[in-house]
């Protein structure tokens, strides 16, 4: 409720600043799309999808303070939630909120590198971007067109978080030429406010290469590892678990989302790195990593060594019990421990009631060979391949 309260200031804020800036017209236009942005805060809120007064918040706020202190031309009023969603991701929300994807602490190899993306996405707020594109959207559009959308949105009650989320990214990323440019000048002047922080700027580059193979995973099971951990489990393990059909009957396609402001998807890493590396040439210079040691507060450390046990958690309360069972399998099967089998234990339970009342495949994603690893298309059929008497056994001995 706290945070909710706090949300609807800042929506009264931000409207009152937009009042003081727009002719009526293009006010009202702007402000209809901002108000759905702001429903899918307000629903995030409530599903405690969006976490605001956590430690992690608290830690995050403190580099956000020490980031401004050096740096006085980005605006006072900022706001950073963090995201229990399942993508090393950061974004700007274009009215002063920056979010932070959990999962972007597994994508991080330091303090310094945690710093340089807040330090982007404060440079997206600083320049005004989102709200930029919303205002040259307004006025290049007819009105009529826009209102039809709205209220598409509106009238869209069970959809309207995705619908609302997609209206406000059509419009910051109609172009996409504009957008790659935004993204330049956003990983610019991040670093211009990061240079003046004392922290090593080879990080800057790690950052985005990290972020760039961030899909790639990093880890991965195969039969010989179920059975290794289903024996520690005192279970064996079956031969038609893993049998695996042809691949070409299967053509699931998983739904991607856009992200806006994304640190890894615009435009493509390689590229602004090469940007980057041009405007601050110092960036590849190797002698620059000898000046600067990489001293992780222990705030960062904590977090860092917690984010994947955090992610499986996530994905369990967003209900997403198939990525939090493969996550924890694929961490239990490097380092087992009694923390892991919980969560194992919690996320066989949800899938044996999914798969008793046949839904299971809300959870769990099917085989897809152009979407997924061999890795996880093991996953997929073993899963599949469980029948009720098979989960009761394995939930009795979890």
């Amino acid at each position: 409720m706290i945070l909710k309260n706090r949300y609807n200031q800042r929506k009264t804020e931000f409207f009152a600043q937009l009042d003081r800036g727009q002719n009526g017209e293009d006010i009202k236009e702007i402000k209809n799309i901002f108000e759905e942005s702001y429903k899918d805060v307000f629903e995030k809120i409530e599903k405690n999808e969006l976490l605001y007064d956590s430690p992690l918040n608290l830690y995050l706020d403190k580099l956000t303070a020490s980031i401004q202190k050096e740096n006085p031309e980005i605006p006072r009023n900022l706001s950073i939630l963090v995201s229990r969603k399942n993508e090393a991701n950061a974004y700007n929300r274009g009215e002063g909120t920056i979010v932070i994807n959990n999962s972007l602490l597994n994508a991080v190899d330091n303090e310094d590198q945690l710093v340089y993306v807040l330090c982007h996405e404060m440079a997206h707020q600083t320049l005004n971007h989102v709200l930029e594109s919303v205002k040259k959207y307004v006025k290049t559009n007819n009105s009529t067109e826009l209102k039809s959308k709205t209220k598409q949105v509106k009238k869209q009650r069970y959809s309207r978080k995705t619908s609302a989320e997609n209206l406000l990214k059509e419009l910051a990323y109609k172009n996409s030429a504009v957008n790659r440019a935004k993204e330049i000048q956003a990983d610019s002047l991040g670093y211009v406010f990061y240079s003046r922080l004392n922290r090593n700027p080879k990080q800057v580059v790690r950052i985005l290469e990290n972020l760039r193979d961030s899909d790639k995973e990093s880890d991965s099971l195969i039969v010989d590892d179920y059975k290794r951990i289903f024996d520690s489990f005192k279970l064996s393990t079956k031969e038609r678990w893993f049998k695996m059909e042809s691949f070409d009957e299967y053509h699931y396609q998983k739904n991607t989302k856009f992200n806006t402001d994304s640190l890894r998807t615009h435009p493509n890493c390689d590229v602004r790195i090469e940007k980057l590396t041009r405007i601050a040439p110092e960036l590849e210079t190797e002698a620059i990593s000898v000046e600067f040691k990489n001293l992780d507060s222990e705030s960062f450390l904590k977090w860092k060594q917690s984010a994947v046990y955090q992610n499986i958690q996530n994905e369990y309360f967003l209900k997403n019990y198939g990525n939090s069972l493969y996550e924890a399998l694929k961490l239990y099967n490097r380092k087992p421990d009694d923390q892991l089998k919980k969560w194992i234990s919690l996320n066989f339970k949800k899938l044996y009631e999914a798969k008793k009342a046949y839904r299971l495949n809300k959870y769990v994603s099917q085989v897809s060979v152009v979407e997924y690893t061999d890795s996880y298309n093991l996953f997929s059929t073993f899963i599949f391949n469980l029948g009720l008497e098979d989960l009761e056994i394995i939930n009795k001995s979890l």
